[in-house]
C-alpha cells in the first residue's frame, strides 16, 4: 500500500460510493453528507482499539518511546499523535522525524490499517482516500469510537504527562542518574556487588534496580528532609492544592538511596550491600541467615517495605499541615479534607509512580453499543 499524492487530480482518487438520495433540510450546508469511505468497514475495529488504549500510554508514540526519544530528545507533541482505528497503535505524524503513523499504514497486512484519528484535534483521516472523514456521513462506528477516545483521553491525560515530567532538563546530577556521563554521553559501566553469603538472589535484584533510571531520578527528588510535595485532588474541584513538607525518609529508603548513589559513583572494585541488606532483614526477617531465597519474593518485600515508609512519611506531612488533628479535636470538614488529601497523597510515593499500574475493564452493550469503563 502507498500514500496517495495530494497533488493528483480528483479523478485519480478511489471511487466513492454514495448512499441513496434522501431529502435534506434546506438549511443544511454539508455538501458531502451523502459520501462514505469504502474502507471504514474493514479498517475500523472498536474492540481492538479499546483493548489497545487500555494497555498503552495515552497520546505517546509507541515507537518513539521504544527508541527512547522521550528521554533523550524533545518529546513528540501531543498534536502530532495519530491512533490507528484498526489496532489502536499510536504513532507520530508524517511531518515528524519518525513518521511512525505513516510507516504503520505502509506495513503490508491482510487487512487495511489506513484510517487514523488525531488525538488532539480528533480529525479522522484515511490514508487510502487521502482525505478527512466525517463522523456524520460515515458509519456510526466512527462516532462511537471518537466518543470513547475523547472520554478515555480526558481520564488518561494526567497519567500520560508523567513520562514527560520524569525528565530533568539542566542538571548534571540528573545526567549521571540516567546512566550517562555528562562529559561524552557514554554509559557508566555496571559496578559489581559483593556476595555476603548466598545473597546472589539479592544482588541480581539490586543490579536491575540500579539500572532503572526512573527510580534513580524519583528517589533523588524525595531523599531530602523538607522536600515539598504538592497534592492536587482531581475529583474534588473545591479542594485547593496542598503543599506539604516531608520529613526525612525512613531507614530502608535512606539505605536504598545511598546504595543507588554509590552504584553510580566512579570508582573501582565491587560495592558491599551490607547496610541495605541489614535494613531489609529488619523489615523482613525471613531473609536473615544467608540462605538461598527467591529473587521475586525479595523484590516484593523490598518495594512493599519502602512503600510503607513513604506512605507514612506523606501521611505524617498531611497531618502536620492541619496541625496534627485528632479524632476529638478535628471537625467534620477537617476530617474530610485530611481523608481526601490522604487518598491522593499516598498515590504520589515513588514506588506507586513507577511500579504500580491500574486495571480497568470496558463493558459494552451489544444492543446500543454504548460502553463505559470501571
Amino acid at each position: 500500500m502507498r500514500v496517495k499524492d495530494p497533488s493528483r487530480t480528483n479523478s485519480e482518487k478511489p471511487k466513492r460510493s454514495k448512499r441513496p438520495n434522501r431529502p435534506q433540510d434546506e438549511d443544511s450546508s454539508d455538501d458531502i453528507s451523502g459520501l462514505t469511505c469504502q474502507h471504514v468497514s474493514q479498517a475500523v475495529d472498536v474492540h481492538h482499539v479499546k483493548r489497545a488504549v487500555a494497555q498503552s500510554v495515552w497520546s505517546i508514540c509507541a515507537e518513539c518511546l521504544k527508541e527512547r526519544r522521550m528521554s533523550d530528545g524533545e518529546p513528540t507533541a501531543p498534536s502530532d499523535i495519530w491512533l490507528c482505528l484498526k489496532c489502536g497503535s499510536q504513532g507520530c505524524s508524517k511531518n515528524s522525524e519518525g513518521q511512525h503513523s505513516l510507516k504503520h499504514f505502509q506495513t503490508a497486512r491482510a487487512e487495511p490499517h489506513c484510517i487514523v484519528i488525531n488525538l488532539s484535534t480528533w480529525i479522522i483521516w484515511c490514508y487510502e482516500c487521502d482525505e478527512e472523514l466525517s463522523t456524520h456521513c460515515n458509519k456510526k462506528v466512527l462516532a462511537q469510537i471518537v466518543d470513547f477516545l475523547q472520554k478515555h483521553g480526558a481520564r488518561a491525560e494526567p497519567s500520560s504527562s508523567k513520562i514527560l515530567r520524569l525528565r530533568e532538563e539542566n542538571s548534571e546530577t540528573s545526567e549521571i542518574l540516567k546512566g550517562k556521563n555528562s562529559g561524552n554521553g557514554a554509559s557508566i559501566p555496571v559496578k559489581g556487588i559483593n556476595n555476603l553469603g548466598n545473597t546472589c538472589f539479592f544482588n541480581a535484584v539490586m543490579q536491575n534496580l540500579a539500572q532503572t533510571h526512573v527510580l534513580n531520578e524519583l528517589i533523588y527528588e524525595m531523599k531530602e528532609k523538607g522536600t515539598k510535595l504538592k497534592i492536587c485532588h482531581a475529583s474534588d474541584s473545591q479542594l485547593d492544592p496542598l503543599v506539604v513538607n516531608l520529613s526525612s525518609p525512613g531507614p530502608l529508603t535512606s539505605a536504598m538511596f545511598l546504595f543507588l548513589h554509590s552504584m553510580r559513583e566512579a570508582g573501582k572494585g565491587p560495592l558491599s550491600p551490607k547496610v541495605l541488606f541489614s535494613q531489609l532483614c529488619q523489615k523482613a526477617p525471613r531473609f536473615k541467615g544467608f540462605q538461598q531465597q527467591d529473587s521475586q519474593e525479595l523484590l516484593h518485600y523490598l518495594l512493599d517495605a519502602i512503600r510503607i515508609e513513604e506512605t507514612k512519611r506523606i501521611q505524617t506531612a498531611i497531618l502536620k499541615a492541619f496541625n496534627n488533628p485528632t479524632t476529638k479535636t478535628a471537625d467534620e470538614e477537617t476530617r474530610r479534607k485530611v481523608k481526601a488529601y490522604g487518598r491522593e497523597g499516598v498515590k504520589m510515593n515513588f514506588i506507586d509512580r513507577i511500579f504500580v499500574g491500574e486495571l480497568t475493564s470496558t463493558v459494552m452493550c451489544e444492543e446500543c453499543e454504548n460502553s463505559f469503563q470501571r
